[in-house]
């Protein structure tokens, strides 16, 4: 730890220059963390992270060490710290992705490429950003790692949760006819973002791509006889 009369910088998130670190900050993003979530203490967060600034200290270092001291704090007796730690964790997905915590950009200018504006116009109009809310940290963990479109080799991410979701639903319904697609869009994008519908791993993580695919895993019971064997066997080879 620093000596308390010396000035502490630290780096911005993706090197984008330095600022003197405000404490204040730190201890605001956490009460936004605990806010309206029983069971939990922002102090013991912050005292259970045993956060040591130094000079040069990047800001992301500071988020992730927070968020590890809230996701070390779940237990059987407190388990409202998934939903703090899952809150900590999106806050540096947001910064990451948007570079805020709060005003998401119109979806159109998300996606930045040649569609229908109309048709984004109505999905930034459906699209509910405050469902990211409802993941527990480890949900969203394995929402960030594995399904969110992003560069494997530096790590950067480039879409929220509710992106995804929404962008999933207009991708398998791009080839609708017009007059119908966008209402099964909503209706799709409803399901799947509060999770009344459950997705398989590669429409999760690439049927937005260029590399796209929709086939996944299965599961097909087997009886022990030998017509059972065999039948289970065409089956498999059909799928």
């Amino acid at each position: 730890m620093a000596p308390a009369d010396q000035i502490i910088n630290v780096v911005k998130r993706g090197s984008r220059g330095k600022e003197i670190l405000n404490i204040e900050k730190i201890h605001d993003m956490v009460e936004y963390a605990v806010e309206d979530i029983k069971g939990v203490s922002s102090s013991q967060i912050e005292m259970n992270s045993g956060l040591q600034f130094y000079d040069g200290m990047s800001t992301d270092e500071i988020q992730q060490i927070l968020i590890k001291s809230a996701a070390d704090l779940i237990s059987l007796e407190n388990p409202n710290y998934q939903y703090v730690a899952a809150r900590l964790l999106l806050y540096s997905l947001r910064k990451q992705v948007i570079g805020k915590l709060w005003d998401h950009p119109h979806i159109y200018d998300h996606v930045k490429k040649a569609v229908d504006k109309k048709d984004f116009d109505r999905m930034e109009n459906w699209i509910n950003h405050e469902r990211d809310y409802t993941f527990t940290y480890a949900g969203l963990r394995q929402v960030i790692d594995k399904y969110l479109v992003q560069d494997r080799s530096s790590g950067d991410i480039f879409e929220t949760p509710q992106f995804m979701y929404m962008m999933i639903a207009a991708t398998v319904f791009a080839q609708y006819p017009k007059n119908k697609r966008m209402s099964y869009v909503k209706k799709y994008y409803d399901a799947i973002s509060t999770f009344k519908i459950n997705i398989p791993t590669p429409v999760m993580a690439g049927v937005r791509t260029p590399i796209r695919q929709y086939a996944s895993c299965v599961l097909v019971d087997v009886d022990d006889t030998l017509p059972s064997i065999f039948s289970s066997d065409m089956a498999i080879g059909r799928y």
